[in-house]
């Protein structure tokens, strides 16, 4: 749908005369540029969740080595760590965590352009 018949149909559907829908046009593109920041801010969140998650793994691979002086076959791990148990919970907490923000993200998109179409378009889905 080329941008004058859209303009065309919001004009027809909405009885919006020109200088409204300049409006409408602005608030589409602050609403954007304010949905990008929140964007920008979460990736870089999620950016440092995963270098955090990498210097947890980092650990537990020295926890493993330091635990089994490097051989193979002591990878039985039968005495409990408190280190390794400490490393191993952190790990699995940083990666649902960045799973959580990632979802969510993705989620708040949707919903956030589910809200601008209800909001200026008066559709509702």
């Amino acid at each position: 749908m080329s941008l004058q018949v859209q303009k065309d149909w919001l004009v027809r559907n909405f009885e919006l005369n020109p200088w409204q829908l300049f409006l409408v046009g602005w608030r589409l593109i602050v609403s954007e540029i304010g949905w990008n920041f929140t964007r920008m801010f979460r990736q870089w969140e999620i950016r440092q969740m995963k270098k955090r998650l990498d210097q947890e793994k980092l650990k537990l691979a020295e926890a493993v080595m330091a635990g089994t002086s490097g051989r193979l076959e002591d990878l039985g791990l039968k005495d409990k760590d408190p280190d390794l148990d400490l490393v191993l919970g952190q790990v699995s907490f940083l990666e649902e965590e960045i799973a959580h923000l990632e979802n969510e993200l993705t989620s708040k998109r949707s919903a956030f352009l589910e809200n601008r179409k209800a909001r200026y378009l008066g559709q509702k889905t």
